[in-house]
């Protein structure tokens, strides 16, 4: 017989074909069990905190939300998110739908947000990894007229990356939230109110996205410009000028006239 130059194709015995299937198997079942309620990992990173947990395992309400983009680095995206104080004086004075938030510093991690009444509770960082983070947030929304308050807790987590297009850096951030309501009734009528809690949904997080661009816009293109009004400011600290020149690299001459 003439040889045909190819090697006869290797069979499978039954002993390699059952560690084969065991090992799909296995796959498996580390991949269920890593997103299996008492899971204790949340988009790859470790999740210790109980409050936290029990959110995420018993949830009212999870939205994936659509991505987020904006011009900027994550080097620069990363330190505005380090100062929730500073970027939320910052939405303020830069994106007038935010004008009414404030956002104060209650030590060890933990801030106080609030919208005039309409919105009131604490958020803190539960973890952080490489373009990866997650909140705790806990209080009460009110809409508007006062028809509707809700309270309760939600963890939103944040995955962002950089990207380019031509010379210019972007930003695309990737929210996901899980909402768990404190009110029986409410979890009762979830299917009637649903479509009310996803338009307040949307529109917080179309106020927030709208923040986030403007000031991730000045901060990329004009950081000079933007240190001269921020020094005008009344509601900035004096410690924040300074760490934002230390960041954007603004000489003492940016700093003469009072800070």
């Amino acid at each position: 017989m003439k040889a045909t130059g190819k090697r006869p194709r290797p069979r499978l015995t039954s002993g390699w074909r059952e560690t084969t299937l065991w090992a799909i198997v296995l796959g498996f079942l580390l991949v269920a069990v890593a997103q299996a309620p008492g899971a204790s990992t949340l988009i790859g990173l470790p999740v210790n905190d109980a409050a936290t947990r029990a959110v995420v395992e018993g949830y009212t309400l999870a939205r994936q939300l659509k991505t987020v983009r904006f011009i900027g680095t994550t080097k620069t995206t990363e330190w505005v998110m380090d100062r929730p104080p500073l970027a939320a004086t910052l939405a303020r004075h830069l994106h007038q739908a935010l004008e009414r938030y404030r956002v104060t510093d209650r030590g060890n991690g933990t801030y106080t947000v609030e919208d005039q009444g309409a919105l009131r509770g604490s958020v803190r960082l539960i973890a952080r990894g490489a373009e990866r983070r997650i909140y705790f947030v806990e209080g009460e929304f009110r809409s508007l007229a006062h028809i509707l308050k809700l309270s309760g807790s939600m963890v939103f987590t944040l995955e962002y990356r950089e990207r380019w297009e031509g010379n210019e850096p972007y930003v695309e951030v990737d929210p996901q939230l899980f909402i768990r309501l404190d009110n029986v009734v409410v979890h009762g009528i979830l299917k009637v109110l649903a479509p009310l809690i996803h338009g307040v949904i949307d529109r917080r997080v179309a106020g927030l996205t709208g923040a986030a661009q403007a000031v991730s816009d000045r901060l990329t293109r004009d950081p000079r410009g933007l240190y001269r009004e921020i020094r005008t400011w009344p509601d900035v600290r004096a410690e924040d000028l300074v760490e934002y020149r230390t960041a954007f690299r603004i000489g003492d001459e940016g700093a003469r006239e009072g800070q």
